[in-house]
């Protein structure tokens, strides 16, 4: 291993590291989850560890996050602890890889440890880190994918990383669904820039074919499983729907993700605001990042459409911008770094005062509080009756839930094919819920 491979190495393993203890910090403060979805997502990870399966929650949630974590598992026990700690080792070690893939681009070491630092360094970043959903290595996925791919995807001189990225979208796309525009994107570009080029060799069409897997599969499979192409889709609105969150408001329903993205991260938008500006005059930044602002307009526009069709996520919205906040925080890092070095020696430091002024006085304005702090979100207590069941060695429990807080339970308890869950009561939740019996 050569010099600039090591100093690589070890610029990646301080980047999951600070990323690890960050979410450690977070949680030592006093951050639990999310949502329900947390525990929801533990329990159908620990079947798959137990009992693998293709499709591990047979639900609209796609299966790539279940597959990593539930095989970790296997590895380190199905306890709660075992899974929150595997989940921070992931998206701690998947965020080193868009500083990877902005080197490989062509960027410079400050500016791939400022967009990363940038991307990273807000409270919804560091929340989905430090929690069991897949938002978080999800993000750096697709920035990892689309920044190694966006210079000149499917170039022979760089087979190993178009590949890897090309592997990065997929698992992206099998995650998330707001990957599958940035892939649409990339799929497109990758075609033209093939055929343009009268390029037929295996590796570029390996790339293409790649970008197009992970969505194509997962429409085969609930083509399939369920009878419909978009049965994923169908039982995310109709969920919606029924608990009365579906859209209303037309221009409103289309509005809200470009709004929340400004809301969430107002310097990071200003700063690639500026970026763009030196975008204009930088070929080497247009040829790194005009593709991927066009990914980031295409997820913008696929969540709002999405959220007009009530097929959007039903709760905390602002997970599924994170692969555009992660994107454009590396574009602002890389063109307002590359402008700064051809400033006068003189006026860098002053610039760079000013910068990280301005960038802390907008992330504080904008801060948000954290989610699932309110009494009725609580699961100090269906944590503490699953742990004090797996202690007991309960053969089997049977649960009556009030809503979904139940699933805290079942993820403490870490055996869930133990575990009998009857219909929900939709009482008010309260630390007594759920209704535990024990045979």
């Amino acid at each position: 291993m050569g010099p600039r491979a090591r100093a690589l190495v070890l610029d990646a393993l301080v980047i999951a590291t600070l990323h690890a203890v960050a979410c450690l910090v977070v949680r030592a403060s006093g951050f639990d989850h999310v949502s329900d979805d947390d525990f929801a997502r533990v329990t159908i990870a620990q079947a798959f560890a137990r009992a693998p399966r293709l499709d591990p929650s047979g639900t609209s949630w796609l299966p790539f996050p279940f597959w990593v974590l539930g095989s970790a598992l296997a590895l380190v026990g199905r306890s709660l602890a075992a899974a929150r700690a595997a989940s921070v080792a992931i998206a701690s070690v998947a965020l080193a890889l868009p500083y990877l893939a902005l080197r490989a681009a062509g960027a410079s070491r400050l500016s791939g440890i400022v967009g990363v630092g940038l991307a990273a360094a807000s409270p919804w970043s560091v929340w989905l880190g430090a929690s069991t959903v897949p938002e978080s290595f999800t993000a750096s996925l697709v920035a990892a994918g689309v920044v190694g791919l966006a210079p000149e995807v499917g170039a022979a001189r760089r087979p190993r990383v178009e590949l890897g990225s090309a592997l990065a979208i997929t698992a992206a796309c099998l995650s998330r669904y707001e990957a599958w525009p940035v892939a649409a994107v990339l799929a497109v570009t990758a075609s033209a820039r093939a055929l343009r080029r009268r390029d037929r060799s295996l590796p570029t069409w390996a790339v293409v074919a790649l970008l197009g897997a992970g969505p194509l599969a997962w429409m085969a499979w609930n083509a399939h499983a369920h009878g419909s192409f978009v049965h994923f889709f169908h039982r995310v609105s109709n969920y919606k729907r029924a608990i009365g969150e579906g859209s209303s408001d037309l221009v409103a329903s289309l509005l809200l993700y470009p709004r929340l993205l400004v809301t969430m991260r107002a310097d990071v938008v200003a700063g690639a605001a500026l970026g763009a500006v030196v975008l204009a005059r930088r070929p080497e930044l247009r040829s790194r990042w005009s593709l991927a602002m066009a990914c980031v307009l295409a997820q913008l526009v696929f969540l709002a459409y999405g959220n007009a069709r009530d097929g959007a996520p039903a709760h905390h919205p602002e997970r599924a911008l994170l692969p555009s906040v992660f994107l454009l925080a590396a574009f602002a890092a890389d063109a307002l770094v590359t402008s700064a070095r051809e400033a006068p020696r003189g006026r860098r430091g002053a610039a760079a005062v000013v910068a990280f002024g301005g960038w802390l006085s907008v992330a504080i304005a904008t801060s948000t509080p954290v989610p699932a702090r309110t009494e009725a979100e609580d699961r100090t207590a269906q944590i503490a009756a699953g742990l004090r069941l797996r202690d007991r060695d309960a053969a089997r429990v049977e649960v009556t839930p009030c809503a979904y807080e139940h699933f805290a339970l079942v993820a403490a308890f870490s055996a869930p094919e133990h575990v009998v869950t009857h219909p929900a009561t939709h009482a008010p939740v309260t630390p007594a819920c759920p209704h535990i019996v024990t045979p």
